[in-house]
């Protein structure tokens, strides 16, 4: 376990170990979410952007396509926190 400092504005550094664990470089995105009392930064891959709005070109309504989305992340994230 390593121990971070939160900074003025917020921000905290992750500890080199961790980010060359789960190759975290600048401008990579996480997902930040809370687990009861615990803060928890899950790495995305940017693999799980492949594809987004490609729908849309067939005339699916945008509104319906974000739902949509939203949902599929969330049966995502449900998986994650269950394995």
């Amino acid at each position: 376990m390593t121990i971070a400092t939160v900074g003025k504005r917020y921000q905290v550094v992750i500890p080199l170990k961790e980010r060359k664990k789960l190759n975290i470089r600048p401008n990579s995105k996480v997902e930040v979410t809370t687990e009861d009392d615990k803060l928890v930064i899950y790495p995305i891959s940017p693999a799980g952007f492949r594809g987004i709005g490609r729908d849309l070109s067939d005339g699916i309504d945008a509104t319906d396509y974000v739902k949509k989305l939203r949902r599929e992340w969330e049966e995502r994230s449900d998986a994650l926190q269950r394995s």
